[in-house]
């Protein structure tokens, strides 16, 4: 029973080599030198920069959206103007919540083409 488990984790190692191998092994030789992971890391921090930069884009447009959708209810005869009136610090602030998103968006996309 023990010698079932060593063999089942020596493959389970000897399948994480051969995944670290053909994701680290660019040149596909049977070594990783300090080249090849220096360049996968620097592959692999491009990927996460790109990856935030697409979230926080996708935060931005759900901001636009939810300031015009809440804009155009605010409009329809479906809310009163009474409510509208007790609602106004609490809109006031979500407007300038959601301004804020899309403002810091704006400003680190500006930010970061100086660079």
């Amino acid at each position: 029973m023990i010698w079932r488990i060593n063999l089942t984790k020596h493959r389970k190692m000897t399948d994480k080599i051969k995944e670290y191998l053909k994701k680290y092994d660019l040149d596909d030789d049977g070594k990783i030198t300090d080249e090849e992971l220096k360049r996968t890391t620097e592959i692999l921090e491009l990927e996460l920069r790109e990856e935030k930069a697409e979230a926080q884009k996708r935060m931005s447009w759900v901001a636009i959206l939810s300031m015009v959708l809440f804009t155009i209810a605010l409009f329809t005869p479906y809310v009163s103007e009474s409510r509208v009136a007790a609602l106004a610090d609490l809109l006031g602030l979500f407007y300038l919540a959601q301004a804020s998103v899309v403002g810091f968006y704006f400003g680190a996309q500006a930010y970061m083409s100086k660079k």
